[in-house]
C-alpha cells in the first residue's frame, strides 16, 4: 500500500472513531508512526485530506455496492446484504463524524449527500424492476414513488432527533425499517423467501 493510501485509511479510521473535529495532523501521523512533515508532503492540510479520505469512502461504498448486486442470487438477498452492509457501517461511525461533516464542511457534505441520494435512488429503481421480473415484487407498484418512500425512511434513520442512538438500537431500526418496507411490497413468493432469510 502507498504512503498516501495509509494516510486516508489511517485519518478514516479515526475520523469514524472521533469525529473529524477532534482528529489532528499529529495525531494522524503518530497513528501511522511516522512524523507530521510526511503527512503535509503529502496532503498540504487537514481540509484536502478531509476531501480525500471523503473520496476514497466512495468510492470503497460504490465497489462494495457492486460486488453485492453481481454476487447475489436475487433482489432480496442483495437488500439484506445491502442492510447488513448499512448495520456495520451505521455502527462503527461515531454520530459526531456526520455531525463535524454537517457543520465544518457544510458544501461537501450537501454535495455528497445529493449525490449518494440521485445514486441511491437509481440503484433502488433499478432493484424494484428486478425484484418484479423476479416475481418477487408486486407488479403493482409505483415504482418512483416507492423508491422515494424508501429512501426518505432510511434518511429517517440517520435523524437522532426521531432515533436517538442512547434510545434505540441502530440494528433493531434499521431491520424493521427495512423488513417491513420488502414484506409491504412483496409477493408471497418474496415474502417467503423473506422469512426463509429470517430463519
Amino acid at each position: 500500500m502507498e504512503l498516501q493510501e495509509k494516510i486516508i485509511e489511517e485519518a478514516t479510521h479515526q475520523y469514524f472513531q472521533y469525529g473529524i473535529r477532534n482528529v489532528t495532523m499529529d495525531g494522524i501521523a503518530t497513528g501511522l508512526g511516522m512524523s507530521k512533515r510526511t503527512v503535509y508532503e503529502i496532503f498540504k492540510d487537514k481540509n484536502e485530506l478531509v476531501h480525500e479520505c471523503l473520496k476514497s469512502i466512495k468510492q470503497k461504498h460504490n465497489a462494495k455496492n457492486q460486488e453485492i448486486v453481481t454476487t447475489s442470487t436475487n433482489v432480496i438477498e442483495t437488500i439484506f446484504s445491502f442492510m447488513q452492509e448499512g448495520i456495520k457501517s451505521m455502527n462503527a461511525i461515531n454520530p459526531v463524524f456526520f455531525r463535524d461533516m454537517e457543520k465544518f464542511y457544510n458544501s461537501t457534505w450537501k454535495k455528497l449527500k445529493e449525490e449518494n441520494e440521485k445514486e441511491g435512488f437509481m440503484l433502488t429503481t433499478e432493484l424494484l424492476k428486478k425484484g418484479i421480473k423476479e416475481g418477487l415484487f408486486r407488479e403493482d407498484i409505483n415504482i418512483q414513488i416507492v423508491s422515494k418512500l424508501f429512501h426518505e425512511q432510511i434518511n429517517l434513520l440517520a435523524n437522532e432527533e426521531i432515533f436517538p442512538r442512547d434510545e434505540f438500537n441502530y440494528t433493531d431500526v434499521f431491520q424493521n425499517l427495512t423488513i417491513n418496507f420488502m414484506r409491504g411490497i412483496s409477493t408471497q413468493k418474496g415474502i417467503d423467501l423473506i422469512d426463509k432469510i429470517l430463519e
